[in-house]
């Protein structure tokens, strides 16, 4: 197996540790959106297309599989040059730019939400679900707790600055509410110089049941640990959730395109979650949702039970399914 990422990127140090093959491309950012930046876009697409195409000569797969985003386009666009088959994988319910532009060409597109397929006209798109780390879906099945007492916030490596703002403004009040309750918040690396030391000017008591820090390198294991899940709606941090079974408050990030939005509602809409849309997102807003569910153990249940039902734990596999089954048809 080989691996195509970024020239300079992070991959450069985290496929080899791995012990994964790694060629990388000089590419950045795409932009599509602009007229004036086409020429050098082009210009760019190009040239890393033909990086790509020596890459495939020499290595020569039986299938390329696209992971979206812009260093997929140039080795996608070489695969189909050559009439190697493509396998698309979409982690989004709405599709990226690079899935739309190839779904049609590819043998199949697995997509993580059904419906996906909706918004991919022509194309042979299968609901696979999202491929779930080995060492997170270990936990599946693991029961919560007899009440809801651990909330687990989190906003992604980089932090969410909305929900940092809102957990900030809440959390005294919210653990001086619920004497059993604990908080775990990750808050990213960029928040970390302001938020982590609200936790110092919590009394004793309220400070040793918070639990604050820019990373946690066991978020499997935090997930695990907890009754609710407060965060943004991030294809991959949805089905690790959902998996594990566990409740979500989600707050989807308001940005390109909103598509966290589309991601988030098939868990609204299935009970599994309650979103508070990101301009909505204060400690006051924050505080009663979380009240909410801590406070309703029947509707806390039926999240729950919602929330594991929506989880893909063989989504790997049928991943690997559809890449064989390209392969095969070389």
């Amino acid at each position: 197996m080989l691996l195509v990422g970024r020239r300079g990127g992070m991959e450069e140090t985290l496929v080899p540790s791995s012990g994964l093959r790694l060629e990388t491309l000089s590419v950045r950012g795409i932009d599509l959106g602009s007229p004036l930046k086409l020429p050098g876009t082009a210009l760019r697409i190009s040239r890393a297309t033909l990086q790509a195409s020596g890459i495939l000569r020499r290595f020569r797969p039986d299938v390329v599989v696209g992971a979206a985003g812009y260093v997929s386009v140039p080795v996608v666009a070489a695969a189909l040059l050559q009439r190697i088959p493509v396998v698309l994988l979409e982690q989004n319910a709405h599709p990226g730019r690079t899935t739309r532009m190839f779904a049609k060409r590819a043998r199949a597109v697995a997509a993580s939400f059904a419906q996906t397929a909706q918004r991919l006209p022509g194309a042979r798109v299968v609901r696979t679900g999202n491929p779930v780390r080995p060492e997170v879906k270990a936990y599946a099945g693991t029961p919560l707790h007899d009440t809801c007492q651990h909330v687990l916030v989190m906003g992604g490596s980089q932090g969410a600055r909305r929900i940092n703002d809102a957990v900030a403004g809440s959390i005294r009040e919210l653990l001086a509410a619920h004497p059993a309750l604990r908080v775990t918040h990750q808050c990213g690396a960029r928040d970390a110089e302001w938020a982590v030391p609200v936790r110092a000017g919590l009394p004793e008591e309220l400070r040793e049941r918070y639990t604050v820090s820019a990373f946690f390198d066991d978020i499997g294991e935090r997930i695990r640990d907890a009754d609710l899940v407060v965060m943004r709606a991030g294809g991959s941090s949805l089905a690790e959730t959902a998996v594990l079974g566990r409740p979500m408050i989600l707050v989807p990030y308001p940005y390109a395109g909103a598509h966290q939005v589309d991601n988030a509602m098939p868990y609204v809409e299935a009970h599994a979650a309650l979103l508070i849309p990101d301009e909505e997102c204060g400690a006051e807003r924050l505080r009663t949702d979380i009240d909410r569910v801590i406070d309703d153990p029947a509707l806390w249940q039926r999240m729950a039970a919602a929330s594991r039902a929506a989880g893909c734990p063989e989504a790997d596999d049928d991943v690997v399914a559809l890449i064989r089954e390209a392969a095969g048809s070389r």
